[in-house]
C-alpha cells in the first residue's frame, strides 16, 4: 500500500485503523506543544473525523498522508499539503512525527525530502512554504537541512506555556530544490 517509499519510511494514504494512534499522539503535550498551527488536543471523535476526511479526500487542497516506518509498518505521523494551489504552483507543507520514540532520528527529514520530490517533480510546483514556531529548534534544523529558507516571522503569534512565540515563515523554490537535489 505504500505510495512513496524511502530508505526508512514510506508515505501512504490514511486508513480508518489509524484513528486510535492518531488520537493518542495528538493528546501528548510533548507533541502538541511544537505544532503551533494546530488546535489540539482533540477528542477521539475529532480524530476520527480527521481520518475519515483524509480517507474520503474531502478537501483535495488540504491533504495529509501517513508516515510509516518501513521495518515494521508503524504509523509515526503525517505529512501533507495545505492550501495546494496548482494554478499558482504553490502550497504549504505540514509535518508531524507523533511517535515520541521516533523523534530526532532523521525520519521527519527523510519524509519531508520524499514529499518535496512529489511537490516539485510530480506536481510541478514553484514554491513550497511552511510555518514553524521559533522554539521548535528540531523542526527548524530539519527544514533548513531540506533547503527551506527563512522568509519572515509573525511576531508573538503563538501563546503557549505562559509566553508568546514568533511564527517563522519558511519556503523553498523549485530551482533551489533542483540545485540541491543535483548536488
Amino acid at each position: 500500500m505504500p505510495h512513496i517509499v524511502g530508505d526508512r519510511v514510506y508515505l501512504r494514504e490514511y486508513l480508518l485503523s489509524d484513528v486510535e494512534t492518531l488520537y493518542q499522539w495528538r493528546t501528548l503535550d510533548e507533541i502538541v506543544w511544537w505544532t503551533g498551527s494546530y488546535v489540539w488536543p482533540e477528542s477521539l471523535e475529532q480524530a476520527r473525523a480527521f481520518v475519515e476526511a483524509q480517507v474520503n479526500n474531502v478537501d483535495p487542497a488540504n491533504r495529509k498522508f501517513a508516515i510509516c516506518r518501513r521495518e515494521d509498518d508503524k504509523y509515526l505521523g503525517h505529512i501533507g499539503y495545505e492550501y495546494l494551489d496548482l494554478r499558482r504552483q504553490n502550497t504549504e507543507v505540514g509535518i508531524v512525527i507523533g511517535d515520541v520514540t521516533s523523534l530526532s532520528k532523521g525520519l521527519g527529514e527523510e519524509s519531508l525530502r520524499l514529499f518535496l520530490k512529489v511537490c516539485f517533480e510530480e506536481l510541478n510546483l514553484h514554491r513550497v512554504g511552511l510555518r514553524v514556531i521559533r522554539p521548535n529548534k528540531r523542526g527548524y534544523r530539519c527544514y533548513r537541512k531540506c533547503g527551506f529558507k527563512e522568509e519572515g516571522a509573525l511576531r508573538d503569534w503563538h501563546y503557549s506555556r505562559g509566553q508568546w512565540h514568533d511564527l517563522i515563515l519558511m519556503g523553498i523554490l523549485r530551482d533551489e530544490y533542483m540545485a540541491a537535489s543535483q548536488a
